[in-house]
Order: structure tokens, then C-alpha cells, then sequence
């Protein structure tokens, strides 16, 4: 079974491949050519994965998974949420995003520093046919700021996950599949391809 994934990023390309059923052929854009880009313009991640899905989809006319997924810090009202690779008022870099945390989180005080991951990954079948998963991870931010190993994950750089009570980077990999928003999310997707 050949199905898209609407994405560039290295890393939930990386995790997509990883937890996928291996009787599916994950194709990427890339790999097809596609070099159209779809604005993610909706106020929430489901809009967003469900308006993506159906942009990909049209164009390939292969089963699509499409995520849209972002960092919520309670304290500035959910933001950066569904701007979170815009959040600096353009498509900002890694780097420019792990500096612009350095500066902010010490402002947070440590009392209201909770914050999650959140990600809605949607799979159409068809224009009838589309099923999204939905799943968070709780914690808090940091002054612990790391490098970033994953490219295409900068928040990743301060997240401490509240049931492990530890740094993500420092997550386990069975840790991370009890607790992974996007790995459980990928899971619901297997039941339902």
C-alpha cells in the first residue's frame, strides 16, 4: 500500500517511517516531485491537517497522511500553537526559534511554565473517507535548553515531559512510545489503514 506523507521535516519524516506498518510504502513529496506548498492558514491543527491532507491528496491521488502539530505554552495563551514554525512572524530556523526561547522562558514564572506538544495527523483515504487522530504531551518549559538533535524539532530543546518528570531528549525510547503524541497518533493510523 503506497500512501504520502505531506511533509518536509526530516525528523516526522524520520518517525513516520519508523512506526508505520511495514506493509506500507511511505512515499514522501519529495520523492514525488511535488513542490507545490500549502499554507496552513486555519486556526487550529485539525483545520490544518484536514485542509493539507485534501490539498496532497488531490494532487497525488494516493492515500495521505497530512500532521499539523505545534508547541502550547499556557503562560502566553497557547501560542506558539498552530504558528509554532511561524511564531517569529516568518519561517524561522531552528536556531532562530532555540534563541528566541532562551530569551523568553526566563521571563515565565516558574509557577505557570506548564506547556504541551499537540498533534492532529489526519489520513484521507478518499474525498469521503478521513480519519484524524489527536494526542498531547504534557509538561512544562525550562531554562534547561539543549542543542537541537533532532532537526526540525527546536521546542523539543526545552520541554520537560510531566510523566517522566525529565528532559524529552532525555526519554528513553520505550518512555517515549508510552507518552509520544505523534507515535501514538501513528498508531490510531494503523488501526485505521
Amino acid at each position: 500500500m503506497k500512501v504520502l506523507l505531506a511533509t518536509r521535516n526530516p525528523g516526522k519524516i524520520k518517525v513516520y517511517r519508523k512506526y508505520l506498518l511495514p506493509s506500507v510504502e511511505l512515499v514522501t513529496l519529495a520523492e514525488l516531485g511535488l513542490t507545490q506548498e500549502f499554507e496552513e492558514k486555519e486556526k487550529t491543527f485539525e483545520a490544518n491537517a484536514r485542509a493539507k491532507a485534501q490539498f496532497y491528496f488531490n494532487l497525488s491521488g494516493l492515500f495521505t497522511i497530512a500532521e499539523d502539530s505545534g508547541f502550547e505554552i499556557d503562560y502566553f495563551h497557547g501560542e506558539p500553537g498552530v504558528k509554532s514554525r511561524r511564531w517569529l512572524g516568518h519561517q524561522a530556523t531552528d536556531a532562530e526559534l532555540v534563541d528566541h526561547l532562551r530569551t523568553i522562558i526566563p521571563t515565565i514564572p516558574q509557577d505557570r511554565r506548564t506547556a504541551r506538544f499537540v498533534a492532529v495527523s489526519c489520513l484521507m483515504k478518499s474525498a469521503e473517507k478521513i480519519y484524524c487522530a489527536h494526542n498531547a504531551i504534557e509538561g512544562f518549559v525550562s531554562n534547561d535548553i539543549r542543542p537541537v538533535h533532532q532537526p526540525g524539532f527546536p521546542y523539543n530543546t526545552c520541554f520537560i515531559a510531566k510523566d517522566f518528570n525529565k528532559h524529552i531528549e532525555d526519554l528513553t525510547p520505550a518512555e517515549i512510545e508510552k507518552v509520544g503524541h505523534r507515535f501514538i497518533n501513528i498508531q490510531s493510523l494503523n488501526k485505521y489503514l
